[in-house]
């Protein structure tokens, strides 16, 4: 939460330097509207840090998100479709091979019994 920096948050605005108490007690006053300034300094230094790199990495997910378009957009349709068939023909097979393999030892058993 970043607060007013002004005069008279800072309680400068009304400094009276007219004696040597009014002197002792502006500069008082001032050291501490350094401070105060100097801590709002920092404040805003890391939010600016933090909107930097926020928007840094809300520039890679855009250049991302284009190249992950571009690649759904330039896909090779029938490619893609034949490579989908191919892999359902290797699953069916697979599948195939399987009920085989538990064929077999049934059969030898058939023989042996």
């Amino acid at each position: 939460n970043l607060k007013a920096v002004t005069a008279s948050s800072l309680s400068i605005a009304d400094l009276s330097v007219t004696t040597a108490a009014g002197a002792l007690t502006a500069l008082d006053i001032i050291n501490n509207a350094v401070s105060s300034v100097t801590q709002s300094r920092g404040k805003v230094g890391a939010v600016q840090n933090r909107l930097v790199r926020t928007i840094s990495n809300l520039s890679i997910s855009i250049e991302n998100l284009q190249a992950a378009e571009s690649a759904i957009r330039d896909a090779d349709i029938a490619e893609e479709v034949a490579l989908l068939t191919r892999n359902q023909i290797l699953v069916q097979a697979a599948t195939a091979m399987v009920g085989q393999a538990n064929l077999i030892p049934q059969s030898v058993l058939q023989l042996l019994g």
